[in-house]
């Protein structure tokens, strides 16, 4: 995305230098201010794509995106005669459409850019083109564009979802699942009387309270502790602080939902009921990480 987002970026800078400049007779007095206006218009711009490119692109996009074969586009656009004010927005007209044609083969929706031209000029060259034609037309294209947009959609999630897969089978992920297996199964041998829902949380009533439970789509004031399998705190409050559990990570909202006012609970949630493959860096959770959370619910706002 990153790529396409600069390569717009130069295109627009172009073509609004080249478009805005056209020539003029200038007199000898004036070739000193025209070396220098051309030298630091370019030089400035260079420089201001030149940062963009070095500290936006990784190496993957810049081994695909060479400033060589960027500085060839930019010199025969430059070197284009500027009265073609035709051609000029053909080139951008082109840009537009190459823009489009990008998104759609980046998302694995195949395109054919021969037929796309060949088309597009037929259309153009038209002598006439009747409104009935033209809704026509743009009635199929919108059809057409309604399946590619899924079809993108479906790309993008499969991408995501092999990523998220790839990174639950990593060694990290895999270790930190059989630790959290292996903690919730020593405390449920070591204490009968905690319970394993069908989704895989465990949890021990400390104190039932009182009153209508939270429910799910009800939200608590709530003091909790939350640690990892070995001890480390990654999270507290003691102050009271108001969830509802469809805001926290399910295997949370799924115990919140249970307790009532006064319920004091201890929630054992597994990696795929917490924060997932992802993990949470910023908070010291690794992926598939389980996380025990000690849980007082002093306030209750049941759901409706």
């Amino acid at each position: 995305m990153k790529k396409i987002v600069l390569a717009c970026g130069v295109a627009a800078a172009i073509l609004g230098v080249t478009s805005s400049c056209s020539k003029t007779s200038s007199s000898a007095g004036d070739s000193a201010f025209s070396d220098s206006l051309s030298t630091y218009l370019g030089e400035s711009q260079g420089y201001r794509l030149a940062s963009d490119y070095n500290t936006q692109l990784g190496d993957e996009e810049k081994s695909k995106m060479k400033k060589d074969d960027i500085l060839r586009g930019l010199k025969q656009v430059i070197m284009t005669d500027t009265t073609q004010q035709g051609y000029l927005t053909g080139l951008s007209l082109g840009l537009q459409v190459a823009g489009q044609l990008m998104r759609y083969e980046q998302a694995g929706v195949e395109v054919n850019r021969a037929k796309v031209y060949e088309a597009y000029a037929k259309a153009f060259m038209a002598d006439s083109v009747s409104m009935e034609e033209l809704r026509e037309s743009q009635a199929v294209f919108q059809t057409l564009a309604q399946q590619a947009q899924q079809k993108m959609m479906e790309y993008y999630e499969a991408q995501e979802a092999a990523a998220r897969e790839a990174k639950m089978n990593s060694p990290e992920a895999q270790e930190n699942g059989k630790k959290g297996e292996a903690y919730i199964k020593e405390a449920k041998e070591k204490d009968p009387s905690i319970v394993v829902t069908e989704s895989g949380l465990a949890y021990k009533v400390i104190t039932e309270g009182t009153g209508e439970a939270v429910g799910k789509n009800g939200q608590a004031t709530v003091k909790y502790k939350g640690q990892l399998v070995d001890g480390t705190v990654f999270d507290s409050n003691d102050q009271g602080v108001k969830f509802s559990p469809r805001n926290v990570v399910p295997g949370f909202g799924e115990g919140l939902s249970m307790m009532k006012k006064g319920s004091h609970y201890v929630l054992m949630i597994p990696g795929n009921l917490a924060y997932g493959a992802d993990g949470a860096p910023q908070a010291g959770i690794g992926p598939n990480a389980t996380l025990i959370f000690d849980v007082e619910v002093t306030d209750v706002e049941p759901g409706k």
